[in-house]
């Protein structure tokens, strides 16, 4: 299989980070002799106005040659995800380019993952609960082995359907434009989105791009209405020697879609992870006093669950 997948490693810098980020994951992309930021005008991150943000738009399309964007009547009644959607189609089709398809399944995935951003406090394309970018994609069932390739972007923006449409295609000098690149690619033809309200930034977004293998081609899927369901069974099992007291615990996963991703932590997420469904502690290398650990599961939709055990140890 062919996957052309660059997780693109990326800084936080202050205004960057206050005003709004964006990441992306994209094919291969050199950096094109123009990319470059431009200003946006009117300011609409000062305004969080979503005429401003078009306004903006225009005004950076006009520097590229192109006409004002022909909004459909509804645009501002739309959801954020569908104005995206909408927006995306107007940068490609006013450049040549067919428009994508909005696909159920991957618009699942993509709200799904933005809500562990917002939820876990990370901004990457690798999760500490669900893997990679290229594992997350393959953990879908209706994905693995459909595509020839898959690309994602993800977006901080207190404007959460325009404005990231707009730092993605006219302030991403910092991403050597490829959240832009993902958006023009000619090879993808399908993409879904999603969004979350809150966090710093005021929304998190992604977007998740495939092209279907033709070899093998994605079919598509319906989304899965239903959450993960995570339950854990603390042992009571303790194993005493002159060495070690060892406790184990098990997480019992009761989900009806599937098989999830089960990912323990001690205390905080990140913090000595341990993959599979059952685990074993040694008290003796514990802080003395009162632990927490966190058993988190994930499925292929990126919906995500989590359990906790209590875990005491003394001097």
């Amino acid at each position: 299989m062919r996957r052309m997948v660059l997780i693109l490693i990326f800084i936080l810098l202050g205004a960057t980070f206050l005003r709004g980020w964006q990441s992306s994951s994209a094919a291969t992309h050199p950096a094109p002799s123009g990319c470059s930021d431009v200003v946006a005008s009117p300011d609409y991150l000062a305004s969080n106005s979503e005429q401003d943000a078009i306004a903006a738009i225009n005004n950076a399309r006009a520097g590229e040659h192109l006409p004002a964007l022909r909004l459909p009547d509804n645009f501002y009644q739309l959801d954020p995800a569908q104005q995206q959607f909408v927006l995306i189609n107007l940068e490609r089709t006013d450049r040549g380019l067919k428009p994508l398809r909005l696909d159920a399944n991957l618009s699942q995935i993509a709200r799904n993952y933005s809500r562990q951003l917002r939820d876990l406090h990370f901004f990457s394309h690798t999760s500490p609960i669900a893997g990679t970018f290229s594992e997350r994609i393959d953990s879908n069932a209706a994905l693995a082995g459909h595509y020839a390739l898959a690309a994602e972007n993800l977006a901080g923006n207190s404007v959460p359907g325009v404005g990231a449409i707009y730092e993605y295609m006219y302030d991403d000098s910092v991403e050597a434009c490829g959240h832009r690149a993902n958006i023009l690619d000619p090879h993808v033809s399908l993409v879904g989105i999603g969004w979350v309200p809150g966090s710093a930034y005021g929304s998190i977004s992604a977007q998740e791009f495939i092209s279907p293998a033709p070899w093998n081609p994605y079919r598509g899927a319906p989304p899965i209405a239903q959450s993960s369901h995570l339950s854990i069974a603390v042992g009571t099992r303790f194993i005493t020697s002159a060495y070690a007291s060892l406790e184990s615990f098990h997480a019992q996963l009761q989900h009806d879609n599937g098989n999830a991703r089960i990912t323990w932590f001690l205390d905080r997420v990140g913090n000595l992870p341990f993959s599979g469904a059952d685990i074993t502690l040694d008290l003796s290398a514990l802080a003395p006093g009162r632990h927490t650990l966190l058993v988190y599961a994930v499925d292929g939709e990126q919906n995500y669950a989590v359990a906790t055990a209590r875990v005491a140890t003394t001097i």
